[in-house]
């Protein structure tokens, strides 16, 4: 969003608004996997360092020229792929499936599996998925938990990785082991068996995990809870609820409940129980604990309400007193008195609820609770001593699901779209960490799905496609290893796709790397199939923004309404389908940049993106910036309104009460102004 000009009036302070008060939804994600029906919820521990070349049986290499981000120079792009060729040594790949462990497919209860493990395996995996997502929904309110339009994505692998080389991009092996904190656990503790460091790849519309299950005793159920879902809250729900229930030293589901299984029942679920609660860490548990055990009326220090609701971002000297007291305040409220008492629940829930659109303070804590926040801290203080260091527990009522997945052998389509998908995203969240194995992981997606393409069109590796199947190599002069082959570089096209969503994940890719031009060709042949994929139709709009804004046909350098109207088509798909704030900056952008003014139905989306992302303050100044240069001077002070009250830094306070004296300045010249008497 660029820096804007004067308005009738005075000049509209423009500044870059920082944007981390907005809360992150990819920050939800499944980390823990507890055995003997044990179920996770837990923020993702340190990404391992992966090595990376190629995808350990997934991918073979092609003796073809790997498609690479694109360069600087956009002409000698034009010129690589039209008249370069490329000298390879010869050497011969299979291009049949690997038959040891043919790929099957199948799609159950919002997720799309893929998996080559035995079929014990893959069920034994499914049904601890679907239990996990049982659980969760009885155990976390339902608004919490928003559905995507895209199925997640669960990828089974069973390969013995002591046998694979370091170097090589592989599945992530599940491995149990007892739980750090066993003090929190109680008489569980030698019952437990988590899995801690498992992660997945994400995008704004779907999350894929790889798992590898050789090797894993199965004669014991395990069940996997993913909070994924409540990454799709539009409003995001309060940091300090997130903390809560997710927080790596304290949260209510850091490591995960063990499910209790009523084997009279044929095999319900009657309840579950997992880590107590810990305060600041556990040597320090285990100090209180002592203490308390002397004397019960021992004073425990807690933090004042209003800094655990508070906006601004939490002293470092704070953190870990902030982060007990969120995990003590999540379970009083959903696991304590506020799921016991209907009255107390209904009380937390509204909490919630509004804290989702407001900063919370006394006056509305207590219009929810009936009482402020001195009875409060007495009651957590109060309910720290019941629980410290004591297992939670919850009544549960899940019936066994018996149902078994049809999975069938998966196509080229299905394989090349689902893994070259995992390894895009996975390449994409590494970029600001390690860039070299971003790189890695994003070559390995275009070999993926460069042999998804082949084998859909019966192409062998050695073929360019765009000669109609005609082999398009040359005898060159060879080395001890064989003759060369004189190859044009490999050229993809979307007519030759026939899977809307195949081609929508080769676009994203090819945006990812940097080839807009290619992924502009492939999105768009996506967008007119109607492909379900939020994300395509926000990178769609981006690249068309980018030309647009390149290549401006309105007047003073700036987008006429034609050209803003071909970027607002993919957007409002995309707000159809989403939940992310992406949508409402693109709108805004849209409109910053065009030489014409937004109609009445722009303006609504952009208050109802600030109101679904209020947290979001550059989001707010933003869209107040083109609602009063178009016009909408009440809207404009809303949203203004609402970006001082979220703002949790000083100099974003100062941008925004310096575009509300800009507006009230313009709206007391034209009161002046001639006729106006």
């Amino acid at each position: 969003m660029r820096e804007e000009g004067p308005i009738p009036g005075g000049n509209l302070p423009v500044a870059p608004v920082d944007s981390s008060d907005r809360v992150p939804q990819a920050d939800v994600k499944i980390t823990t996997l507890i055995r003997n029906s044990a179920v996770n919820l837990g923020v993702a521990g340190p990404l391992r360092a992966l090595r990376a070349a190629v995808l350990i049986a997934l991918c073979c290499a092609a003796p073809t020229a790997v498609r690479c981000p694109a360069s600087d120079d956009a002409a000698s792009v034009d010129a690589a792929e039209h008249e370069r060729a490329i000298r390879m040594q010869r050497f011969m790949v299979s291009a049949t499936r690997i038959s040891k462990n043919p790929w099957r497919y199948a799609a159950v209860d919002g997720f799309e599996v893929l998996s080559r493990a035995p079929e014990e395996a893959t069920d034994w995996w499914l049904d601890s998925i679907r239990l996990g997502v049982a659980v969760e929904n009885q155990v976390v309110p339902r608004d919490w938990l928003p559905e995507s339009p895209v199925p997640n994505t669960v990828i089974i692998d069973d390969t013995d990785l002591s046998t694979v080389p370091d170097s090589q991009i592989r599945s992530q092996s599940i491995v149990f082991q007892s739980p750090d904190d066993a003090l929190a656990w109680g008489r569980l503790s030698g019952k437990a068996a988590v899995w801690t460091d498992r992660f997945e790849a994400h995008d704004q519309d779907t999350y894929a995990v790889n798992s590898d299950v050789y090797g894993v005793d199965m004669t014991t159920p395990a069940c996997v809870v993913g909070l994924v879902r409540m990454s799709n809250c539009a409003p995001p729900l309060p940091r300090w609820l997130v903390e809560g229930l997710l927080g790596k030293e304290c949260g209510v589901f850091r490591e995960g409940v063990m499910a209790n299984v009523d084997d009279h029942r044929a095999g319900w679920i009657q309840g579950a129980e997992g880590p107590g609660t810990t305060w600041l860490s556990l040597g320090e548990t285990q100090r209180l604990l002592k203490l308390l055990g002397k004397d019960s009326k021992t004073k425990v220090a807690m933090l004042p309400l209003q800094r655990l609701f508070g906006e601004n971002p939490v002293p470092e000297a704070d953190r870990a007193l902030w982060a007990s007291e969120a995990g003590l305040f999540a379970r009083w409220g959903l696991m304590g008195p506020g799921r016991e008492d209907p009255a107390t629940s209904r009380a937390f829930l509204e909490l919630v609820r509004r804290a989702r659109r407001e900063p919370v303070n006394e006056r509305l804590f207590t219009e929810c609770f009936g009482f402020g926040y001195p009875a409060m801290e007495q009651r957590l203080e109060s309910f720290l001593k019941a629980v410290l260091a004591k297992p939670t527990s919850m009544e549960l009522n899940i019936p066994p699901d018996s149902s078994e997945p049809e999975l069938r052998d998966a196509t080229a389509d299905q394989i090349g779209r689902i893994l070259g998908d995992w390894l895009r995203m996975q390449g994409i969240s590494l970029r600001a960490a390690d860039a070299e194995l971003s790189r890695e992981f994003l070559d390995s997606a275009g070999r993926m799905l460069e042999r998804a393409y082949r084998e859909d069109n019966g192409l062998p590796p050695d073929v360019d496609p765009a000669r109609g199947g005609e082999r398009h190599a040359a005898q060159a002069r060879g080395t001890a290893s064989g003759p060369a082959v004189v190859m044009k570089p490999f050229v993809v096209s979307a007519t030759r796709i026939h899977d809307p969503r195949l081609l929508s994940v080769y676009g994203l890719y090819e945006h990812a790397i940097g080839d807009d031009a290619k992924a502009r060709e492939l999105l768009e042949a996506a967008a007119r199939q109607g492909v379900v994929r939020p994300m395509a139709y926000i990178a769609l709009a981006e690249i068309r923004l980018a030309l647009a804004r390149a290549a401006p046909k309105g007047a003073g350098g700036r987008m006429d309404s034609q050209q803003a109207a071909s970027v607002l088509g993919p957007v409002r798909t995309a707000l159809a389908q989403n939940s992310s704030p992406e949508p409402y900056r693109l709108i805004v952008e849209t409109w910053e940049n065009c030489d014409a003014k937004p109609d009445s139905e722009d303006i609504e989306d952009m208050v109802r993106g600030v109101a679904l992302f209020p947290r979001y303050t550059a989001l707010a100044y933003h869209s107040a910036l083109v609602c009063a240069k178009s016009g909408h001077a009440a809207q404009a002070g809303d949203l203004i309104r609402n970006g001082i009250l979220f703002s949790n830094r000083e100099s974003s306070r100062r941008y925004f009460e310096q575009l509300r004296s800009s507006l009230d300045a313009s709206a007391a010249s034209n009161a002046k102004a001639p006729g106006k008497e």
